[in-house]
């Protein structure tokens, strides 16, 4: 499941359980996103 599965089943049952479950997953979802937008330092990469 992802965020916003989570914050789906919180809307829809009130759980907090679901609340908690969404919040973990979106700093996951938020930490473990890849810059692929070739924004790096100097010295990164193939040389």
């Amino acid at each position: 499941m992802n965020a916003s599965d989570y914050w789906t089943l919180f809307l829809e049952t009130g759980a907090p359980e679901a609340y908690l479950s969404y919040l973990t997953t979106r700093r996951m979802e938020k930490d473990h996103v890849f810059d692929s937008s070739g924004h790096r330092p100097e010295g990164i990469g193939l040389q």
